[in-house]
């Protein structure tokens, strides 16, 4: 079973390039976490305005200064951000597993089916320190 690379990075002058780009843009534009980066964004900044304008409730200032800005800003900007790395990275981790999984499938039908053709093989499993199995060695007892 071969199994289709859906991820293959296109070059700029390569067929397809502007129509998997626009795709890109239009789902990034769609996507919630856009929205939510420009409306921290625009509230934060309409607060400041606020601030620096001196716009008071009763005694109170209204708004947030300017370090607070940025430490809001920056701060949703790297949760928002830093979360999309840690899915990236655990999708290709699943993905690892799912194939070293199927490989081991794999391997585990090929010796069964040469047991099968061999009734009177007498083999064992050893394993290495690093977990990896040997398959295939003549035990003692042959």
């Amino acid at each position: 079973m071969e199994k289709k690379n859906t991820n293959k990075k296109l070059k700029a002058d390569e067929r397809g390039f502007v129509g998997t780009w626009l795709a890109k843009l239009l789902f990034t534009l769609i996507s919630v976490k856009v929205w939510g980066l420009a409306a921290s964004l625009i509230v934060s900044t309409w607060l400041l305005l606020l601030h620096n304008q001196g716009v008071k409730a009763g005694y109170d200032d209204i708004g947030i200064s300017g370090g607070e800005w940025l430490t809001f800003n920056t701060t949703i900007w790297a949760l928002i951000f830093g979360m999309k790395e840690v899915f990236r990275i655990m999708e290709r981790k699943d993905s690892d597993e799912k194939e070293m999984i199927e490989s081991k499938n794999e391997t585990q039908k090929v010796i069964a089916s040469i047991k099968a053709e061999t009734p009177d093989l007498k083999t064992r499993s050893v394993y290495t320190t690093e977990g990896m199995e040997i398959v295939g060695e003549e035990s003692a007892e042959a």
